[in-house]
């Protein structure tokens, strides 16, 4: 393995934090309590299309370490989490040190409104800019029970300041299906390499390589111990 790629798999640490070669921390949904594993044979790395223009990235694009979430408009446990990345990009983002670009995973099997809600979201994207994206997300995970209707869609794309009929066009015309179809190709390289991924799931990655997957809606406090000591190595 390149010296400079660094598998760090990790969720949560109780405490402590070593990054020392290849450590591996893991984590169970349904433990009582995260536990913290060495691996010193940890050799896997994720493929994953990089970061560009054409992502949705909140922050600098040059940031030390960019987030790439993928996530689901329907699943709960991404509602839970969209709030606490919002919480990671006020610390950091203004920094320049992280970065977040989201990235559609929509789970067709269980989630029937995700993917259009991906569609919609790209929609209002294309027709009113980056940063109605990510308040058009905000609004929508907010409410996920009453918002993900074809009509509250639309209500809340008009509502961050979205012409009606232009984009009512844009998803009748599955203007953006390919580049959600695009997202989720790309996390499913991620999931093949991960038996352990499932919405939301985040990979932290640095400019020298370094890749720290972050499974699950873990909290802030968690996410920025991890943050800091992959800053500070």
């Amino acid at each position: 393995m390149d010296k400079n790629k660094l598998f760090i798999p990790l969720s949560i640490i109780i405490t402590g934090l070593i990054i020392a070669g290849a450590v591996l921390y893991t984590r169970s949904d349904t433990a009582p309590g995260p536990e913290v594993v060495n691996n010193e044979d940890a050799t896997e790395e994720f493929s994953i299309r990089p970061v560009s223009e054409d992502d949705h990235i909140l922050g600098n694009p040059d940031a030390e370490i960019i987030i790439v979430e993928y996530s689901d408009f329907e699943c709960p446990f991404c509602g839970k989490f969209h709030p606490t990345m919002e919480q990671v990009i006020e610390e950091y983002g203004g920094s320049g040190d992280v970065a977040w670009v989201y990235r559609h995973f929509p789970i067709d099997q269980i989630h029937a409104d995700a993917r259009f809600a991906s569609e919609a979201s790209e929609c209002v994207a294309n027709l009113g800019g980056n940063d109605k994206f990510w308040e058009f997300s905000k609004i929508t995970f907010t409410d996920q029970e009453n918002l993900l209707g074809k009509d509250a869609l639309r209500a809340t794309a008009e509502s961050v300041g979205i012409n009606g009929d232009d984009y009512q066009t844009c998803v009748d015309e599955g203007r953006f299906a390919d580049k959600v179809e695009a997202d989720y190709q790309d996390g499913l390289l991620v999931a093949q390499a991960d038996p352990q991924f499932g919405t939301p799931y985040s990979l932290i990655i640095t400019k020298d390589g370094i890749q720290v997957p972050i499974r699950g809606a873990q909290p802030f406090e968690a996410l920025k111990q991890v943050i800091d000591a992959v800053l500070a190595r």
